[in-house]
C-alpha cells in the first residue's frame, strides 16, 4: 500500500507540473493539434514516469527518522478497507460513464439509423441534438443540413467524428475515473473537451464567414458536464470559442513553447530518479533494534519450551498419582 501511495503522489506531482506549464504557455493559443497531443501525453507521462527510476542519486534519511521507518505500518485490515473504498468509488464513476454510453445507444436503437459511409446518421427529437459519439451523428429532426447554420454545425460534428475525438474522451475519462484522487486528470479532461471544440470550429471557418459562425455560437451555453463521452455543439464554453475564432494565428515563440516541455519532462525524470537510504546513525539504531528483537524472540521461544516441559511433568505426575490411588 505504501508503494501505491508513493506512486499516486508522484503521478499527481507530474501531472500537476505538466498541466501548470500548459496553463502558462499553451492555453488559448492556436496550437490546437499540438495541445490535443500535449494533454493526452500529459496523462500518459504522469502514469509512466513514476515507474521509471534510474537511481541516479540517493537521499539519506536523518537518524531521527530511522525510528519512524522501523515502525510497522497500518494494520492490514485498515489498508484493505482504504483500498476497497477507493476501488468502490472508481467502480461507481465507471458505471456512471457506461450508463451515459448506454443512453446514447438506446437513442440510436429507438430512433433507428441510416449508414452513410462509415457514419451512422440518426434523426431524433431529443433536445440535446445535434451531438456526436464515435461514428454516430445524432441530428435534430427538422433541422436542415444545407442552410448556412445547419451546414456549419454538420461540418463541426463530422470533424469530431473524423478526428476521433470521442476516443480521446473515452481514454481520459476512464483514467480519471480509475485515478479519481488526481484532480489534474479532471482538469485535463475539461480542457481537452474545449480543444476538441477549437479543432471542430476551425474546420467550420476554414473557408467560411467567421462573423456568422460567431453569431451562431452566441446561442450555446455551458452545462459543465462530466463523464459524458458525447460532443454537444450547444454545450461548450462560448466565450473561449468566440475568442479563439477571432484570435490571430501569430504566436510569439511558437516553437519554443512546444520544445520547452522536453527539459520539463527531463527535470521530472531526474526528480524521480532517487533512492532513499538511511544515515549511518539511523542504520546503527535499526541494527540495534533488530538485535533486541531477535533476543526477545529467542527468550520467548525458550519460555514457551520451558512452559511446555513443565506442563508435561505436571501431567505425568497427575497420571501417576491417579493410578496409585486406583
Amino acid at each position: 500500500m505504501t508503494t501505491l501511495i508513493a506512486y499516486m503522489i508522484k503521478s499527481i506531482l507530474a501531472s500537476g507540473i505538466l498541466y501548470a506549464y500548459y496553463q502558462l504557455a499553451l492555453r488559448n493559443k492556436r496550437l490546437h493539434v499540438y495541445n490535443r497531443c500535449y494533454l493526452l501525453a500529459t496523462v500518459v507521462v504522469s502514469l509512466v514516469l513514476p515507474l521509471v527510476n534510474f537511481n541516479l542519486y540517493a537521499i539519506e534519511k536523518p537518524g531521527s527518522l530511522a525510528l519512524v521507518v522501523a515502525r510497522p505500518g497500518s494494520s492490514p485490515a485498515t489498508t484493505c478497507i482504504l483500498f476497497c473504498c477507493m476501488a468502490a468509488i472508481a467502480f461507481v464513476l465507471l458505471m456512471i460513464m457506461l450508463s451515459k454510453i448506454s443512453w446514447v445507444y438506446r437513442i440510436r436503437r429507438k430512433e433507428g439509423s441510416v449508414k452513410v459511409g462509415k457514419v451512422h446518421f440518426i434523426q431524433t427529437r431529443h433536445p440535446s441534438a445535434p451531438f456526436s459519439f464515435l461514428n454516430n451523428l445524432f441530428w435534430r429532426d427538422g433541422m436542415s443540413t444545407s442552410d448556412g447554420q445547419g451546414d456549419k454545425i454538420f461540418i463541426h460534428e463530422m470533424t469530431h467524428i473524423r478526428q476521433k475525438h470521442s476516443c480521446d474522451k473515452l481514454f481520459i475519462q476512464t483514467i480519471a475515473c480509475i485515478c479519481w484522487v488526481n484532480p489534474f486528470y479532471w482538469l485535463i479532461q475539461k480542457e481537452l473537451n474545449v480543444v476538441h471544440e477549437f479543432l471542430a470550429d476551425a474546420a467550420c471557418i476554414e473557408e467560411g464567414d467567421t462573423g456568422s459562425f460567431a453569431l451562431m455560437l452566441l446561442q450555446s451555453h455551458d452545462n459543465g458536464r462530466y463523464l459524458d463521452p458525447s460532443h454537444y455543439f450547444f454545450r461548450s464554453p462560448v466565450v473561449r470559442r468566440l475568442n479563439m475564432v477571432a484570435a490571430s494565428g501569430n504566436i510569439h515563440y511558437k516553437h519554443a513553447r512546444k520544445l520547452m516541455v522536453l527539459p520539463l519532462i527531463a527535470s521530472l525524470l531526474l526528480l524521480f530518479s532517487f533512492k532513499e537510504s538511511i544515515a549511518k546513525d539511523g542504520t546503527r539504531i535499526l541494527q540495534q533494534m533488530e538485535r533486541e528483537q531477535k533476543l526477545l524472540d529467542e527468550k520467548r521461544t525458550l519460555e514457551n519450551a520451558h512452559s511446555t516441559s513443565t506442563l508435561s511433568a505436571h501431567t505425568y505426575f497427575i497420571r501417576y498419582r491417579y493410578r496409585t490411588f486406583i
